[in-house]
């Protein structure tokens, strides 16, 4: 079984559209709105992406920062319905692995998932 894969946002009609596609795919979702986990140090071990809808929150290079240096085997992935974010720029250089255009197509992020779990040995 592939590892586990943290989706947040808050469109939940989009999350569970992903998670399915993830569970078919042999991965292990789960569907959450509740940014905090971002906040949570560590993460449980078993989690290995987090694809995150960055149009859901505050930006916060900060925060990404802090979660990157203290979970750094997770790969994180932004999607957006923006192609460019000028006040995460020090973030998407360097903790955010790749971000998809929303509406988020199946190959794209299955792409995504699985290069950014391959650098990191996850799959």
């Amino acid at each position: 079984m592939k590892p586990t894969i943290l989706i947040l946002g808050k469109d939940a009609c989009q999350c569970s559209g992903i998670a399915d596609l993830l569970a078919q795919n042999g991965f292990r979702p789960e569907v959450t709105s509740n940014f905090s986990a971002l906040a949570e140090y560590p993460l449980d071990p078993g989690v290995a992406a987090i694809i995150l809808d960055i149009d859901a929150m505050a930006p916060d290079n900060n925060l990404f920062r802090r979660f990157k240096r203290n979970n750094p085997g997770v790969v994180l992935l932004g999607m957006s319905n923006r192609p460019f974010h000028p006040e995460l720029r020090e973030s998407m250089e360097k903790h955010i692995f790749a971000c998809a255009n929303k509406p988020v197509d199946p190959d794209e992020i299955l792409f995504l998932l699985k290069s950014g779990c391959d650098a990191n040995g996850d799959v």
